[in-house]
């Protein structure tokens, strides 16, 4: 995932949130807030880049484990190319409908400023995601 992220950012195909503000936001979970206006006018908090890489690689690990186990519980094998596509795809629900409003960008992002791309920028990440579990499964030979 952050290899294409830091790729599609190279070629100008994203940008997304700046990773200060997700761990702004983490931190500010810690502390009872969830919602914010705008998490961009939050005051900024000590650690937020080391909570936005420490919580985004937590989440992504136990999603990772989550679709291991979870496919082979419902059957399919998690070395398949479409399959593990398909879940990293689904993955954009989370920042689409909880992420994003939480910082105050709405549904899809769809209240942030358009420079930001969050949309697009999600889909491609997740996107990435879903590529490197397929690649990963495969590597380690999941599923055969």
């Amino acid at each position: 995932m952050d290899v294409l992220a830091i790729l599609c950012r190279r070629l100008g195909l994203a940008v997304g949130a700046k990773g200060e503000w997700v761990g702004r936001w983490y931190l500010g979970i810690a502390q009872g807030r969830f919602l914010h206006a705008n998490i961009a006018e939050a005051p900024e908090q000590p650690g937020e880049t080391r909570a936005a890489l420490l919580g985004h690689y937590i989440i992504g690990t136990a999603l990772a484990l989550f679709y291991v186990f979870g496919a082979e519980w419902v059957g399919v094998s998690p070395d398949s190319f479409l399959v593990a596509v398909g879940y990293g795809f689904g993955t954009c629900v989370f920042p689409w409908f909880l992420v994003f409003p939480a910082l105050g960008f709405g549904a899809f992002g769809r209240k942030a400023p358009p420079a930001l791309q969050l949309f697009r920028t999600s889909v491609l990440n997740h996107l990435g995601y879903g590529l490197g579990l397929w690649w990963s499964a495969n590597v380690l030979r999941l599923g055969q």
